[in-house]
């Protein structure tokens, strides 16, 4: 039997193990604050939902897709291998790079982007672009207006290297992807459907919880929205404790993304003597940004408990390999300098 040009794909990618007649894959997560997982699953549990993604992608044959970083993470696999299954060629870049992923824009139709990328991307021109599939269930709403002002269809969706798919935006709402049930419990989102991993490789742990009725989840907080459908929330992870308050990274990043000429954000906590944690925010944009300005109109948004104490602007933000901000690379990077200024 000839092998489908989805399985071909996965095996060039060195993802696709076979033994005894079992075919089954080993994915690398993508976490933001942990060290990378193996993550294993049934080779079914991809393929049988490719169609599915080509449905509510519109993604066919006839598209030239962006996979704009390597495929070591489960996101870009799964990229390169429905774009195989749905015959359509792709670009595939080395590395992130906004330079270079907008010079494959002027051929590319489809892209498979975070909304970090997405967002650096949109200040460039977007070339033959009309479709993106955005991972990350939080794509902020300026992000998406600027997507809509430039006649882009955006298909978000909520998912985890351990649950694939969970939900996908229809239209306003982000509904359960199909075959998949969805439970709230504790405002923590649970997912039952035959696209679940098998859970990680030997001698490794993970977030990934599962019931004896066959639901699973890693934790990441959610609630329903009559308008919005399911509002997922992020993990507990992503929380900084100051003062003994919580702040949630997602919630302010959001905020701060809203503000003028801000085109990518990250918020994470130092060690502080007497706080535990102190609050602090690195941004990009577009020239020479105001931080005083941003920090005061920031004040209008969020608690002013959960208010960055420090403001930092960089060129870029480190980026993971399935292209979220890597709060770990974050955070070292401001340790250092910290630790700098401390000796001068």
């Amino acid at each position: 039997m000839r092998e489908s040009a989805a399985r071909a794909a996965l095996r060039a990618m060195g993802v696709l193990r076979e033994r005894d007649g079992r075919s089954w894959l080993e994915l690398t997560t993508s976490g933001t604050s942990a060290a990378p997982r193996t993550v294993v699953r049934s080779l079914a549990s991809w393929e049988d939902s490719f169609e599915h993604v080509s449905r509510l992608t519109g993604i066919t044959g006839e598209d030239r897709v962006l996979v704009p970083a390597p495929p070591s993470g489960s996101m870009f696999a799964f990229a390169h291998a429905h774009a195989a299954h749905a015959g359509a060629d792709v670009v595939a870049l080395d590395r992130w790079s906004v330079a270079e992923a907008a010079r494959a824009l002027a051929t590319c139709t489809a892209a498979h982007l975070s909304p970090q990328m997405l967002s650096s991307l949109l200040e460039r021109d977007i070339g033959s672009l009309r479709t993106v599939v955005c991972a990350g269930a939080v794509l902020p709403e300026p992000v998406r207006r600027r997507a809509d002002e430039a006649g882009l269809q955006v298909v978000d969706y909520y998912g985890a290297a351990e649950l694939s798919f969970v939900s996908m935006r229809v239209g306003p709402r982000l509904k359960a992807f199909p075959e998949v049930e969805v439970d709230l419990r504790d405002g923590v989102v649970w997912a039952r459907s035959p696209w679940l991993a098998e859970g990680y490789a030997a001698g490794q742990a993970g977030p990934m919880l599962r019931d004896a009725d066959g639901f699973a989840t890693v934790g990441d907080r959610g609630r329903w929205d009559a308008a919005r459908g399911l509002v997922v929330e992020g993990r507990g992870d992503d929380a900084v404790t100051t003062g003994g308050v919580t702040v949630l990274s997602a919630d302010v990043e959001a905020a701060v993304l809203s503000l003028p000429n801000v085109s990518a954000v990250a918020v994470v906590g130092l060690p502080h003597p007497d706080l535990g944690e102190v609050v602090e925010v690195v941004v990009t944009g577009s020239g020479e940004l105001d931080l005083a300005a941003l920090r005061a109109r920031a004040g209008g948004l969020v608690d002013r408990a959960h208010l960055p104490r420090r403001w930092h602007q960089w060129d870029d933000l480190p980026l993971t390999a399935a292209g979220k901000v890597d709060r770990v690379a974050v955070r070292s990077r401001l340790l250092a300098m910290s630790r700098s200024r401390e000796r001068s």
